[in-house]
């Protein structure tokens, strides 16, 4: 069984994956950076367009949810190749936006077990401590608290009907945040 992490940008996915794979003893994967080699995804969202981004970025869910799991570097098999459905074989952390895609969703309902990290804005996009990765983000550019807000808001229904489980991160510490992410992959 494949974990797939979704949620907001800046929610924890790749921090929060990494710690768990690693605690499990499984295979973690970024999906960002299996897009485009060399590129990263706010290079390929400001040189080509989101749109160019999303097509990558499902070229690369569905190779890696499909079964090629070398071509995006887990050295486990994908699911539809694992006979243990039970038994995680990897962490996926997935774009921010991933989800946005319908064909993406059939895919990860299809493969995986999905958690959404869901953490208020106040801890992570408008957290004056992280000022420095916000303005890294081509869809967060500026800063503008109304238009981030509502593309988030927009996003919420969207997580809701993925995922499998949720949690809430809101004052919650890291450590805490990363034991209930390994009891939900646990059970």
């Amino acid at each position: 069984m494949i974990v797939a992490l979704t949620g907001f940008m800046m929610c924890g996915k790749s921090t929060y994956g990494r710690a768990a794979a690693e605690a499990l003893g499984v295979e973690f994967v970024d999906l960002d950076d299996h897009i485009i080699e060399g590129l990263t995804p706010g290079e390929i969202i400001r040189d080509r367009g989101e749109d160019a981004f999303r097509e990558k970025e499902t070229e690369a869910l569905r190779r890696f949810l499909e079964g090629d799991a070398e071509t995006v570097g887990c050295a486990d098999k994908a699911a539809g190749t694992n006979t243990d459905s039970s038994r995680v074989t990897a962490i996926l952390a997935l774009g921010g936006g991933t989800v946005l895609r319908g064909q993406n969703r059939a895919l990860l309902k299809g493969h995986c077990l999905v958690i959404w990290l869901r953490a208020p804005l106040e801890e992570t996009v408008f957290n004056p401590e992280w000022a420095h990765l916000t303005a890294t983000r081509p869809l967060l550019a500026g800063g503008d608290h109304e238009r981030i807000t509502k593309l988030y808001e927009s996003r919420i229904p969207i997580y809701e009907s993925v995922a499998d489980y949720t949690i809430d991160t809101s004052g919650k510490s890291p450590e805490l945040v990363l034991d209930e992410l390994i009891r939900a992959i646990s059970r």
